[in-house]
């Protein structure tokens, strides 16, 4: 039973470490980057600036040195070309994007349905 535990130790000690390389920065990047995108999106005043607090706040939970202006471009320049970075955060965005989106979409359509007289609001405009 001890030999048991010791080997699977042994295997999950060996497994964590090549675990943890580049691979799971690169998926901590990708999540980090969709989560921060996706509050902004979501945001009702993106110059807020507790939006910068909060996306900053995101990527130190994942990990990142989000304080560290130089470390976070290296890391955004790291992972920028990256398609399968690029197609991972499109993806998820696009599902978090969409309800952005979608209100943005049926607020222009509720523009578009108004009847608006130009000549009406020409004369209220002159008129001040």
């Amino acid at each position: 039973m001890k030999k048991l535990m010791a080997i699977a130790l042994g295997a999950s000690v060996v497994l964590t470490a090549c675990g943890g390389g580049p691979a799971d920065e690169k998926q901590a990047f990708i999540d980090a980057t969709v989560e921060a995108t996706c509050l902004i999106f979501e945001s009702d005043n993106l110059f807020d600036p507790a939006l910068e607090e909060d996306t900053k706040e995101i990527y130190a939970s994942y990990g990142f040195d989000a304080d560290n202006d130089t470390a976070m471009e290296e890391i955004t320049a790291k992972y920028e070309n990256d398609e399968e970075v690029q197609a991972a955060i499109l993806a998820a965005i696009e599902e978090c994007g969409s309800d952005a989106f979608g209100a943005m979409e049926e607020a222009f359509e509720e523009i578009d349905g108004m009847e608006v007289d130009g000549d009406a609001m020409m004369e209220e405009e002159s008129a001040e």
